[in-house]
């Protein structure tokens, strides 16, 4: 039986482990460890013996560490995968001119889903879709699930300041096929549905992992004694007297930390299998993930707005979550910020590969714009085709002098620097005169 330890549950756990657990932890100390330090000389014997012998050692760790057997450890571990679990998009998109018809038929197919369930939709283009009775909040009326991805369809025909349409692709999706892919399939299903043109993609959120074969698992008291946290935050899960799932954070927090059993998931669900195949296993016992899920709010402050950000970001985003929000160290100092990271807490950081120095994250936590240049400047150019077409315009030259004339008709010079300034203000980008 599977359940859940919380600040008001603990009967199960001695009064140490109480102390370290779930629920808002007061005490500054609850995610520090309550170790004794170890001589230098033994743990820099450990941490060799580990590196020398890796995943494949045999060597008892009493034939390094004498202490093992107050501090609990980890003999072994291997590497399997890393890469992008979940991923939700923000949408930017344009609609073609009969939108509000396609609406129409948006809000009776939702009318029926509502009566008499989830409607099959089988679309021109030969693809399926379940049409769903419910949204996403207030903001995506419709709810498409594909194979691939859930997709959420908001009312407006034009995007403003934030998302018209919101994609939640599958981790099957993500692991076979791809982001790119991924995207290329929405593009096609867009324009189907309604015409719809991608002028700019929005990471929302994303779930970075990485997995490893850990013969005998990870343990509570293993992670008590070696974790290294700011976060006060916690909650874990055991089933049988086995750690299942430790978290750092909650589920509504920007940023969270799961570490769990996840070869025991896939064999329970049944619908993951293909999961071996890519850690090159026969079977999923002992097959453990470390996994950081990131919200939009933690994500701004990192400036990862694109997919091409995400890219470029990754890795340097990865180590500075498994440096600084969470990490396992030795306890071989008093200051924790002195203590060395343990030898498998190494390879997690290591993961997803080298971070380029000079590449690191700095976090920004100003009002920032909403999206960045390339996105303003293809919805003006997407708005001036459709204002040139409109006119009876064919040239690009053309075009821009019309809109010229038109915007100085709407408002004066005067009036346009005040709008801007309010802008600027706003956003924290007002440059004071001589700047430049």
């Amino acid at each position: 039986m599977k359940r859940e330890i919380s600040q008001t549950d603990h009967k199960e756990l001695n009064e140490r482990e109480c102390e370290s657990i779930s629920g808002s932890l007061e005490d500054k100390t609850a995610f520090r460890s309550d170790a004794p330090p170890a001589a230098d000389g033994k743990a820099a014997a450990f941490h060799q013996c580990i590196n020398n012998q890796g995943a494949d050692s045999s060597i008892s760790m009493a034939e390094s560490v004498t202490r093992h057997a107050i501090t609990p450890d980890i003999h072994q571990f291997q590497y399997l995968l890393n890469g992008i679990d979940s991923l939700d998009l923000g949408l930017y998109v344009e609609w073609r001119s009969d939108w509000k018809r396609r609406l129409d038929v948006m809000d009776k197919m939702k009318q029926k889903s509502r009566e008499k369930g989830d409607q099959v939709i089988n679309l021109p283009s030969g693809r399926k879709c379940i049409f769903k009775p419910g949204g996403k909040g207030e903001n995506y009326r419709f709810h498409l699930q594909f194979e691939e991805y859930n997709l959420y369809i908001g009312k407006a025909a034009q995007p403003k300041s934030s998302p018209n349409v919101y994609l939640s692709i599958t981790a099957k999706t993500l692991w076979l096929d791809g982001i790119d892919k991924a995207l290329s399939w929405i593009a096609e299903d867009l324009k189907i549905i309604g015409g719809g043109s991608i002028k700019f993609v929005q990471v929302s959120r994303i779930d970075l992992c990485c997995d490893f074969l850990i013969p005998g698992g990870l343990s509570y008291e293993f992670l008590s004694v070696h974790k290294v946290t700011r976060n006060k935050k916690g909650r874990l899960y055991i089933s049988q007297n086995q750690l299942q799932t430790y978290y750092i954070g909650d589920a509504k927090s920007p940023t969270e930390l799961r570490i769990y059993n996840k070869g025991l998931e896939v064999k329970q669900e049944g619908t993951k299998l293909w999961f071996l195949d890519l850690w090159k296993r026969e079977t999923p016992d002992d097959i453990w993930r470390i996994e950081y899920q990131l919200r939009r709010a933690v994500l701004k402050q990192c400036v990862i707005n694109s997919i091409d950000d995400l890219k470029k970001k990754q890795t340097a985003l990865w180590s500075d979550l498994t440096t600084k929000f969470f990490s396992l160290r030795l306890p071989d100092n008093e200051k924790v910020e002195r203590r060395t990271i343990h030898p498998f807490w190494h390879a997690v950081q290591q993961s997803f590969g080298q971070s380029i120095p000079g590449n690191e994250i700095h976090r920004t936590y100003r009002q920032e714009a909403i999206a960045p240049v390339e996105w303003y400047l293809s919805h003006i150019d997407g708005c001036l085709s459709s204002l040139a077409a409109f006119q009876g315009i064919t040239d690009r030259d053309g075009a821009i002098n019309e809109l010229h004339k038109l915007l100085q008709r709407r408002n004066n010079e005067k009036e346009f620097e005040t709008a801007c300034i309010k802008k600027a203000i706003q956003r924290g980008t007002l440059k004071k005169k001589g700047d430049r």
